[in-house]
């Protein structure tokens, strides 16, 4: 809150009104502050391009089925309120199709329609914990959960930090961690479980979200299952629901949606599927925050999953339309992120990067570059911020700092590669590995490659996943 800190102090500026300072403990989404500095600086032109990888958003646009369904609906003059927990017909939808993927008897009492997946993550706390209960995030994560989970329990949350493999600092998080976090802490209340993940794009296996279900079940809290890159996955990685594991709805709050998997971020439209108890809950809340999600994004989400009838109008689905189209989408994703983990290990060790497993996020590891004599001693640069700073400002390069994403992110940076792969995701990358490679022999060591083999490196790349 420095911001309001500062008006606070401004002498000339009245009247002094204080601010509820528990909202000091708030956190931030730092890819929009970030992402209109990008813009801010795109407009001086000091560059010919920004190359963006900061952005959490999708590259593709919304299918153009679902754009029409849209259309249509605002032509039928769909403009009223809309049911304040979701039409009926919509949850049925939405219900359907994901007994059908989870496998377990999903009803329209469990579903409740949100702005976005957000509010899901603020319903949760404001619904189940109470002063002194715990709330358990993983870390590094999706900063909004930490922000959230700190602000509401004045800054106790609790860390579920990954654990980094000493030889290719890859992260994982260990369940024996997670066990003894619980069992140290017996108001244990909530847990916040992302997969896929951003920002590190890894998954959890089937195995380990069977573990923590059975830690759920045992130890009585709730989990915030946010699997909203669900259909986004990679090779053999298959995602595997908690709502899968029997008996846990009873202990699920799953938050999905249709911003990442259909391209739909802007739309601002996203479910949450709980138990009926608690989707009660939620509509009161609901009730008291946004009255209802809008007419027109009710109509578009049911026909992404079955026929919609309202007010006399009929929409049919969508389904089969956006099937091709979203499995183009996926398809370019893994390649770009096969690519973009490929390219980065041309410079190994100095950056190690994962391997892409779902979402369109790699969170490569940076520790090496980082510890070069050039950036600490000439560019003053000791941290993954100050270097997601100078790659902005004198680079033309935009990516977030691990630590962004919690403690257990510091030394890494996160890469989007949502975006063009010809305007952003191969120039971008090229940008990158000789601007690395002039820090390395600044500093007066040898880099895995030359400058001038770059382009003919990154070239033979483009043929192996793009051609």
């Amino acid at each position: 809150m420095q911001l309001a800190d500062k008006f606070l102090k401004d002498d000339a500026l009245s009247p002094k009104v204080d601010y509820n300072h528990e909202l000091d403990f708030l956190g931030t989404e730092t890819s929009f502050g970030f992402g209109a500095e990008v813009t801010a600086l795109e407009a001086t032109k000091k560059f010919p391009q920004i190359y963006k990888f900061h952005i959490g958003d999708t590259g593709p646009k919304t299918p153009e089925p679902i754009i029409e369904v849209a259309i249509q609906a605002l032509k039928d003059k769909q403009t009223k309120y809309g049911h304040f927990m979701g039409y009926k017909q919509v949850h049925a939808n939405i219900a359907r199709y994901w007994t059908k993927t989870r496998g377990v008897e999903i009803n329209t009492e469990n579903i409740l329609l949100e702005p976005g997946g957000k509010p899901a993550i603020e319903l949760a706390i404001q619904a189940l914990v109470s002063k002194g209960e715990k709330i358990i995030v993983q870390n590094p994560s999706y900063p909004i959960y930490g922000s959230l989970a700190n602000f509401y329990t004045q800054g106790k949350c609790l860390s579920w930090t990954a654990r980094q493999n000493p030889t290719d600092k890859t992260l994982d998080f260990n369940l024996d961690d997670l066990k003894m976090i619980v069992e140290k802490n017996n108001n244990v209340k909530l847990l916040f479980l992302n997969t896929p993940q951003n920002p590190t794009g890894m998954m959890m296996s089937q195995e380990k979200l069977e573990q923590v279900a059975a830690l759920a079940m045992k130890h009585k809290f709730m989990v915030v299952f946010d699997d909203i890159y669900d259909q986004i996955t990679f090779g053999e990685n298959k995602h595997f629901s908690l709502l899968s594991v029997p008996e846990m709805l009873d202990y699920t709050i799953n938050l999905n949606g249709c911003s990442k998997n259909y391209a739909m971020t802007g739309w601002r439209i996203g479910f949450i599927i709980a138990p009926e108890w608690l989707i009660h809950i939620f509509g009161q809340l609901a009730v008291n925050k946004w009255s209802c999600v809008s007419r027109v994004n009710q109509i578009v989400a049911g026909t992404i999953f079955g026929d919609v009838d309202l007010d006399g109008f009929h929409y049919n689905s969508v389904a089969e339309q956006i099937k091709p189209i979203l499995k183009s989408d996926f398809a370019e994703y893994e390649k770009k992120g096969r690519f973009l983990s490929a390219a980065l290990k041309l410079l190994s060790p100095f950056i190690l990067p994962n391997e892409p497993e779902g979402a369109f996020y790699l969170f490569p590891n940076f520790e090496n570059i980082l510890k070069l004599k050039y950036l600490n001693e000439t560019l003053n640069i000791k941290t993954d911020k100050e270097f997601s700073h100078w790659l902005l400002y004198e680079n033309g390069v935009a990516t977030l700092p691990g630590s962004d994403f919690g403690s257990g992110g510091t030394g890494y940076m996160r890469f989007s590669y949502a975006e063009d792969r010809n305007n952003h995701l191969i120039p971008g990358v090229k940008h990158l590995l000789k601007t690395m490679i002039d820090l390395i022999e600044q500093s007066g060591e040898i880099p895995p490659i030359k400058q001038t083999d770059v382009e003919e490196k990154v070239k033979l790349l483009e043929e192996k996943y793009f051609v």
